[in-house]
């Protein structure tokens, strides 16, 4: 008997990736390709988590309503609170905590939820009824075939709770969360007073590490674990476009059970090892121009990475010049990458060391490279990817000489 494997996309993601805006451009592309509206279903856990706490602040506020309490304790979230003994004794500590204390419940926020030590009993109530649900409703997607339907789940273990979804992990670099987060007056007022990149930084560094800490010891998971998940993104120069068809291409690989690369990254961020002049002729069966009307016609294959070695928080090309900057002038913003040596790791077929080829990175070679990403008109340097590579290297360069 065959496993049934139905098209379900849980999304997970470090703080201030772009969850949000993928979720929006999956449902975009989805209704082009032809999938009705109504079939196509999006679980929040975040917003399953606010709808909880929101009957819950509404209840402690109207406690001196008695026609209001009536009325909200008819309603599901309140139901399932003191469905039993031990969740009413825990709401009644929760309810009790809240009053004696300064929370200001007609200013609460989605912060306060998760974090307030008064809430933390509450908190861990809900947190299970939403990973029972969660799981509950994988088993029923997964109890017959779905071939019209999609399923995009955000939450972040949905990986864990339903294990035959396709689960994706979004990340990002500390210093491009910083930006989105000072630049973008959209996000909420948690995420808009910033008055410094640092600042910025540091908040988003505290949050994510924070929510890691928080899932290990209540979960034990580790959410930065690639392990977790069949499909990784860096999403810092991804353009969300291109982060959703890549979503949508390696799900289809994954329910057709065909292998496809789990990395993907920018262009920008993979060095190039070898000199421009390689890079512009021919190398196997293409030069870089037929390389580029190749992708252009039959796209970049999922199945087919850059190779890469590893070192000093460097990623180098060792196999693939070509195919990197063939996207580069297209303007593709992700391709798949796979690290075949890191630091000590001898590279295989007779590539030496990981971090010797590493060190051996040449400031030349990366500035005259730096001209295959212009083709948008855009100036482009190394150093807005890794921030002061060229003195780095300029100054090991200069003290070899």
């Amino acid at each position: 008997m065959n496993k049934i494997r139905n098209k379900i996309i849980a999304l997970s993601g470090q703080p201030v990736t772009g969850k949000g805006t993928t979720t929006k451009a999956l449902i975009e592309k989805l209704e082009k390709d032809g999938y009705k509206s109504e079939n196509i279903h999006v679980i929040s856990t975040g917003n399953e988590f606010r709808r909880y706490f929101n009957i819950l602040i509404d209840f402690i506020r109207n406690l001196n309503n008695d026609e209001k309490m009536k009325e909200l304790s008819e309603t599901e979230e309140m139901k399932d609170l003191m469905k039993s003994l031990e969740r009413r004794v825990h709401l009644i500590n929760t309810i009790s905590k809240i009053r004696n204390s300064d929370i200001d419940l007609e200013n609460f926020s989605i912060e306060q939820a998760n974090n307030l030590d008064e809430l933390k009993e509450i908190r861990s109530i809900i947190d299970t009824l939403i990973d029972e649900g969660i799981k509950r409703t994988g088993e029923e997607i997964n109890s017959v075939n779905r071939p019209d339907e999609i399923w995009i789940v955000d939450s972040r273990l949905a990986f864990s709770n339903i294990p035959d979804a396709f689960s994706v992990r979004l990340t990002t670099t500390p210093e491009v969360a910083a930006k989105r987060l000072l630049n973008d007056s959209s996000r909420g007022k948690e995420d808009s007073s910033y008055k410094s990149l640092e600042e910025a930084k540091i908040a988003r560094e505290k949050r994510r590490l924070g929510e890691q800490e928080r899932y290990k010891q209540r979960y034990g998971i580790d959410l930065e674990n690639p392990d977790n998940y069949d499909l990784i993104i860096d999403t810092s120069f991804a353009s969300i476009d291109d982060t959703a068809d890549v979503i949508l291409g390696c799900l289809e690989y994954y329910v057709e059970d065909k292998p496809f690369t789990k990395n993907w990254t920018t262009p920008k961020e993979l060095l190039p090892m070898q000199g421009i002049r390689e890079t512009c002729n021919k190398a196997g069966e293409f030069t870089l121009d037929e390389m580029v009307e190749t992708i252009k016609k039959n796209g970049f294959l999922a199945d087919k990475p850059i190779e890469v070695a590893e070192a000093d928080g460097y990623k180098g090309i060792i196999e693939g010049h070509h195919r990197n900057f063939a996207c580069a002038i297209l303007g593709k913003t992700l391709i798949p990458y796979k690290i075949i040596a890191r630091d000590d790791e001898k590279i295989p077929y007779g590539g030496g060391i990981a971090k010797q080829r590493i060190n051996s990175l040449n400031s030349t070679n990366l500035f005259d490279h730096e001209v295959l990403f212009e083709g948008n008109g855009e100036k482009f340097s190394y150093n807005s990817v890794y921030p002061g590579i060229y003195n780095k290297l300029r100054q090991r360069e200069g003290s070899s000489r």
